[in-house]
């Protein structure tokens, strides 16, 4: 698909931006792996409602996320059963003194 400007870690871009449509770059490592990169055409477009509403969405997803994860963390913690024996084993053993 159609990247923008500032949708990837700068280390694409930057491979990215020197190649010419047609070309395949040189693998390239980034924090989320190694990629080959083939620039199939370059458009000129105003992008900034789209980046926009991109922005708008992100934001959306992110207010839904956090509470999302708070429900996933507060049921396991429900699911979680801890039976520490060390610390009931240091209460008998200190009982039995």
């Amino acid at each position: 698909g159609w990247l923008n400007p500032g949708e990837t870690v700068p280390t694409f871009e930057a491979a990215m931006n020197a190649l010419k449509p047609g070309e395949i770059s040189q693998p390239i490592q980034t924090p989320f792996g190694w990629h080959l990169i083939q620039v199939e055409e370059r458009r000129q477009h105003d992008a900034t409602d789209d980046l926009a509403r991109m922005k708008a969405r992100q934001i959306l997803f992110e207010r839904r996320a956090q509470p999302a994860f708070e429900d996933w963390l507060d049921q396991l913690r429900a699911q979680a059963y801890v039976d520490n024996r060390l610390e009931k084993q240091d209460r008998i053993n200190q009982n039995n003194r």
